[in-house]
């Protein structure tokens, strides 16, 4: 079973059962669970690697809480600014690369942290949601909606159950998922009601769903900045049976990279409310490495993802026992094991044919000294490519995502070593930059300084 049977599976039931009407507390709680749902089947269908969260440091959560709690008196008056940023994980030096330029252009926000234990730096602009984070896990003790009894969550296990062959823990997983997103939805409800939010600017909504779902209850304006790939396997996105504008958990606008992107999934919400304004990372990026001269270097860059990580790690085995002369730079992703990997390089004799990067690494730097990058998915090949990387897509699950990248020139599908061999030894052609629209700090700054435009 692929990733893509997987998601049509899904569609099919959410059509035939209509699961996106099933209610617990009067939430419609099937759209607040449906990503983990899918995560949860493909890590038991041992597709990809079941994703690990428990790099959150506890004793910083706390600390954390505690001089939150010191400091409310000062920090209480960030409630009453009208812009809200969420930050996303994936940082450099310390900035937030989705949302820093945002930063700049808008003077008074507030800046959430959805968690001080990712290592998230306090400053006088921001609010740390650890203490409400808190409260959604004291709900679980109070037993609150007690989804376990309810009839439509045992329908809904029951289905799921049945069309994936899922053993008997899949129901207590189910029931803690969807009481867990209920108490985020309940407490993130609580905490807008005493705020002057007028809109918030998420990075990644599907990772915030509770609190995109009691912003758009409140009438919140909810905007979402794209970070990465987009597409018709992706259910973060892909709504093909909604009516616009009909799911609670999705935000009301959605800013893209570039139009590529527009056409990637059946988005439930209007054409109109879907806005291309570029990157700004990218963008700054990109002019530091046109002024740059591409260093000589044979190495082959591989772009990693801690779901494929066996895969790509095997590959790459594969790969030099062919041929010896083979170098690799391997990019973990930041969420990535770093001991799996180096223990593999380790007992395969590879460490002198392959050097480990570690994924906070500022991947610009790579793209500088790289002609060459192999991925299966991730934004990182449109980016990489976008700086004039001839781009690999090994067949591994979740390589469908990429079909219609393989349409562009450099951009090569790989099944085995004659494949690889193949795509480096064909000259390369002339690149398409239509991933990102470019002058992205002007757009960023146009939009968002006109008060009623966003």
């Amino acid at each position: 079973m692929t990733p893509k049977k997987i998601v049509q599976k899904f569609i099919k039931l959410e059509k035939q059962n209509k699961l996106f009407e099933m209610k617990v507390d009067n939430i419609f709680f099937y759209q607040l669970i449906r990503m983990q749902l899918y995560s949860y089947i493909v890590g038991e269908k041992k597709i990809y690697r079941n994703q690990d969260y428990s790099y959150k440091n506890i004793l910083v959560i706390i600390f954390n809480i505690a001089k939150e709690l010191f400091f409310w008196i000062k920090k209480k008056k960030l409630l009453d600014n009208e812009v809200c940023i969420i930050r996303h994980g994936r940082k450099l030096n310390g900035r937030d690369v989705y949302t820093y330029y945002l930063e700049k252009i808008i003077k008074k926000k507030t800046i959430l942290h959805q968690s001080l234990g990712q290592r998230n730096n306090l400053d006088k602009n921001s609010i740390n949601y650890d203490l409400y984070t808190l409260k959604k896990k004291l709900l679980i003790f109070l037993g609150r909606s007690n989804p376990d009894k309810n009839k439509e969550v045992k329908k809904l296990i029951k289905i799921f159950k049945k069309a994936f062959s899922l053993d008997n823990n899949f129901e207590s997983k189910m029931c803690d998922y969807i009481q867990n997103q209920l108490n985020s939805y309940f407490v993130a409800k609580n905490f807008l009601k005493n705020t002057n939010f007028k809109k918030i600017i998420v990075v990644n909504s599907y990772g915030n769903l509770g609190l995109i779902y009691a912003a758009n209850q409140l009438n919140i304006d909810t905007i979402e900045l794209q970070h990465g790939d987009i597409h018709q396997n992706h259910l973060g996105y892909h709504f093909p049976k909604i009516k616009i504008n009909k799911l609670k958990s999705f935000p009301k606008k959605l800013i893209l990279f570039g139009e590529f992107w527009r056409g990637k999934a059946n988005f439930p919400i209007k054409n109109s409310q879907i806005i291309t304004l570029g990157s700004p990372y990218f963008d700054e990026n990109f002019k530091k490495l046109k002024k740059l001269k591409k260093g000589k270097n044979n190495r082959v860059l591989v772009l990693s993802q801690q779901t494929i990580q066996k895969y790509l790690l095997e590959f790459i085995k594969t790969i030099i026992s062919n041929n010896n002369n083979i170098k690799f730079t391997y990019k973990a992703h930041p969420k990535e094991d770093m001991i799996i990997v180096k223990k593999f390089f380790t007992k395969n004799n590879l460490e002198k044919n392959v050097k480990v990067i570690n994924g906070n690494e500022n991947i610009y730097k790579l793209f500088e000294k790289h002609a060459i990058q192999i991925g299966v998915f991730s934004q990182s090949l449109y980016e990489g490519y976008s700086c004039k990387l001839k781009t690999g897509i090994i067949k591994f699950p979740g390589w469908q995502n990429m079909k219609s990248f393989l349409n562009y020139p450099n951009v090569y599908s790989i099944r085995n070593y004659i494949d690889f061999n193949n795509m480096i030894n064909t000259p390369t052609k002339n690149y398409s930059s239509i991933f990102y629209k470019p002058n992205a700090k002007k757009n960023f700054n146009v939009f968002f300084k006109q008060k009623n435009s966003f």
